[in-house]
Parts: structure tokens; C-alpha cells; sequence
């Protein structure tokens, strides 16, 4: 799960707290310098809390330079973007060994900083205004990101989440720093929740071999840890359930809406405890999951389901992992037809959605990228023009480009590869990796991507 909330001025102590302070040790680590503003201020390591408030009150880290609106001027001082496991990763990374809990550890941060990738690519955005069309969304360079990881619930219930603080300013395209734009942050967030799980089940799967439940809207659970053992460690979940059935606002299990699933949460929303450890509720929860049917025998067997992925990088490239086959791309557009009417226009983040959702063992959020760029240039998409009634295209944040499905015959098929007819199509998928620093001309051996000359038919063949 991904919830997006709004911090305001001193919001950014709740999450400073837990780390400790000089006269009380901490329950929870440090928060991390994260995305790519930290990486080009070479900043890294624990969160400092000085630096951490000079970013959210859009100073310099470093120099102290205020940068755009000061103190006042912006109520919103950051997006909380919460990263949630599932809870059956959740009693993993709580009750496995010590390299059990670790890998988990690893995993989830992976899935975190692809996500956040993501964002930061694809969803942040500053305003500017542009000649006979207004405010448009624009692409930003962002402050550093701050993340804090959490490893239980209000409740003391096991439940792994890591808090992302994207500060709510940036750097646009002229170099002006202003606010962002949030509506991208809300328009990507299903997208990027699709991704967070989908590098999670690829990283656990790649890591301990776990196998995984059915999918629902994107997220599943691990294979061996049930129903009743979530149950038993869901104490907030139940307490919400119990508050909505309270005022009549359930239908079966779930929330009539989704706002009245918010202020039952924060009705029944105790003060965090700053006192007990992890370590110390560790025993606690081992003795309640032996009594509902999760000892640690059961335990060892959730692991090696499946045959662990040796990998020995942390990505790879569509270029290095398999053929690029025409069953790929009808794949991803099988997916965005059971989630989008053939009529109803898409932008790129409803495919990232739709396809990173529908993968069962997970996938790499490098591969969903550029196989949706892929899929976006292919016949199986059509441009739908002015159905939205946006007047900018191409951008980032709410400002993607709008498009429809048109129609089950793909480009031509020649010795395993798929056959991009048009020229025009060579062009807009080159541009489309080149953004994102992916090989994409004629020359790249590596990739094995060729210009191919068939009398009146110049495509690319994108058979590796």
C-alpha cells in the first residue's frame, strides 16, 4: 500500500522522534538521504536533523541559501509518501532469522528507491506559464528525499513501512525554485504503488525464493503465511473495520469510501510508543505466531517455493534479460484492457500500473519502464487527441499525453523481434529511452538494436 499526506511546519518531528535523541536511545534507525537531490548534493548516510528542517523550510542543506518562497509563504512543507509491505513481509522481516530479516530489509528499500525513481522522474512538476495556454506542469529538479523506515504499527503489530519526505519544492527548467505542482504526486500514486510492489516481489523472490498469493490491485502476500496469522497481526486493521461497522459505513469489509476509511483511522489512532524495541517485541511475536500455526519450522518452509534469480547486478536492461517479443507488448496491452476500456483515454502511468500490477513473481522497475515505452510506440496505441481537453502534451505530472487502445494486430514479427513500421515510431522510441539514459540508436551493439531497410518499410527490429 502507498498513502500520500501533506506535512505542514514541525510535521517532520513525528518522524525525527522515534530515532532517539541525546537523552533517550532510539526505537527505530536514523532516517536515510534518498533520490536523486541527495545524490547531487553528494548527499548520504543518516539524516541529520538541521539538515532535514533546513530542506523543508526550502534552505540549502548545505549553504543555508533560502531557495524560492520562505518561511509562511508555502504551508505545505513536504509530501509524506508511506511505502506499506504486506503483512505477510511484514512477520517475515519480524520473525525470520537475522539474513532473513535482512534480505527483506534490502528488498523493501530496493522497491522504495525504485519507486521513488519513479516519482521523481515521471510525477514531481513545477508550474510555469506558458503563451496562450496558461500554468503547465513542468519537469523539476528536486530537494533531497528523506526516508524513515518504521517496523511496527501503533498497535506493536509487525508491520514494515518506510516514510518518504519529498520536500514540497524544486528547481524548474530556468532555475527558478518554486512549489511543486502536488497533482502529479496524486495522479501517479496508484502507478507508483504498482511499481514499489512489483520491485519488492522481484526482489523477495530473487532473494529467498518466496512464492506469492493471488494478485489483488497489484499487491500479494506470501505463499505459507495465511489469512488467520494476518489476521492475528492486524491489530489497526481491525480497529478501523470495527469503527466503520460502528457508524454504518461498511459494505462487507470495506469502507463505503475512502475518506471514511481516513477519519476512522484517525479516530482510533493511538500515540506511538517510544519505549519498547524491536528486539523486545520480537519474543512476543514468535510466542503469538507459534500459537496460531507459524513456528518457525513453518516459517523456514516459505522460503526456496521457487528457484531463486541469480543476479550479480541490481538492474537489467530489457536489452540484456531476454528477447523483446511481439507476446511481451500484447501482454502489457492485456493488461491495460482489463483495466481501461478500449474507449477510455490512458496516460503512460495507467500502463505503468496495469502492468506492473498484473506480473505475479514481480518484475524490475527498469523493465516495467521501458517495456511500456515500448508498448506506447507500438499499433497497439493510438493518440487520443483532445479527448481529455488538455492543451499540453508530453509532460510531466498531470501533463502526460492521453492515448487509446487501437485495435489486436501488431507490427510485423521477423526472427523473434517485433517490427516497428513507421519511421516515425524508430524516432519517438529512441527519444523515449534517451530521456532515461537508455541505449537507443542503431549504433548501440549492446543492445543489439538495429535500423532495418525492407524496400519502402524503415523500422527498428527489437529482436535481442
Amino acid at each position: 500500500m502507498l498513502l500520500v499526506s501533506k506535512l505542514r511546519a514541525g510535521g517532520h518531528l513525528y518522524y525525527l522522534a522515534p530515532t532517539g535523541s541525546p537523552d533517550r536511545p532510539g526505537v527505530e534507525r536514523p532516517g536515510r538521504w534518498v533520490g536523486r537531490g541527495a545524490e547531487r548534493l553528494e548527499l548520504a548516510g543518516a539524516v541529520d536533523p538541521a539538515s532535514l528542517e533546513a530542506v523543508l523550510c526550502a534552505r540549502h542543506p548545505l549553504t543555508g541559501d533560502q531557495l524560492g518562497a520562505g518561511p509562511g509563504r508555502v504551508s505545505i512543507t513536504a509530501f509524506d509518501l508511506t511505502f506499506c509491505a504486506p503483512k505477510s513481509v511484514s512477520l517475515l522481516h519480524a520473525l525470520g532469522p537475522d539474513e532473513v530479516t535482512d534480505a527483506v530489509r534490502a528488498g523493501h528499500e530496493e522497491a522504495v528507491r525504485t519507486a521513488l525513481d519513479y516519482v521523481e522522474g515521471h510525477a514531481l512538476a513545477v508550474r510555469r506559464m506558458e503563451p496562450a495556454v496558461g500554468r503547465v506542469p513542468v519537469p523539476v529538479e528536486p530537494l533531497p528525499a528523506a526516508a524513515f523506515l518504521h517496523r511496527c504499527s501503533r498497535d506493536l503489530d509487525p508491520h514494515l513501512h518506510e516514510h518518504v519526505l519529498i520536500p514540497n519544492v524544486g528547481r524548474g527548467p530556468e532555475g527558478e525554485w518554486s512549489a511543486l505542482d502536488g497533482r502529479g504526486v496524486y495522479a501517479h500514486r496508484a502507478a507508483t504503488e504498482a511499481v514499489y510492489h512489483a520491485q519488492l516481489r522481484y526482489e523477495l523472490t530473487r532473494a529467498l525464493g518466496v512464492a506469492w498469493g493471488p494478485l489483488d490491485r497489484g499487491r500479494a502476500d506470501i505463499c505459507g503465511i495465511e489469512a488467520p496469522v494476518r489476521e492475528e497481526f492486524s491489530g489497526r486493521s481491525a480497529a478501523i473495520v470495527f469503527n466503520l461497522a460502528e457508524h454504518g459505513l461498511l459494505d462487507g469489509r470495506a469502507a463505503r469510501s475512502a475518506r471514511a476509511a481516513e477519519v476512522a483511522a484517525l479516530a482510533t489512532r493511538a500515540p506511538k510508543d517510544l519505549e519498547v524495541t524491536h528486539e523486545e517485541l520480537r519474543p512476543w511475536w514468535a510466542e503469538r505466531a507459534r500459537c496460531v500455526g507459524l513456528g518457525p519450522r513453518h516459517l523456514e518452509a516459505v522460503l526456496d517455493r521457487v528457484p531463486k534469480r541469480a543476479l550479480s547486478v541490481r538492474h537489467e536492461s530489457l536489452a540484456d534479460a531476454r528477447p523483446f517479443e511481439a507476446s511481451l507488448v500484447a501482454a502489457i496491452a492485456d493488461a491495460v484492457q482489463a483495466q481501461y476500456p478500449e474507449e477510455w483515454p490512458f496516460a503512460r502511468r495507467h500502463v505503468v500500473r496495469a502492468w506492473a500490477a498484473s506480473r505475479p513473481l514481480g518484475e524490475q522497475g527498469a523493465v516495467i519502464e521501458e517495456g511500456v515505452d515500448r508498448f506506447l510506440v507500438s499499433s497497439y496505441v493510438a493518440d487520443a487527441g483532445g479527448a481529455t481537453g488538455r492543451q499540453w502534451t508530453d509532460g510531466p505530472g498531470v501533463a502526460e499525453r492521453h492515448h487509446r487502445l487501437e485495435g489486436r494486430t501488431l507490427s510485423e514479427e521477423l526472427d523473434g523481434g517485433a517490427w516497428l513500421q513507421r519511421d516515425t515510431e524508430r524516432r519517438q522510441l529512441e527519444q523515449m529511452l534517451a530521456r532515461r539514459g537508455l541505449p537507443s540508436g542503431p549504433e548501440q551493439e549492446r543492445s543489439r538494436i538495429r535500423s532495418v531497410d525492407r524496400g519502402e518499410e524503415v523500422g527498428l527490429e527489437l529482436g535481442w
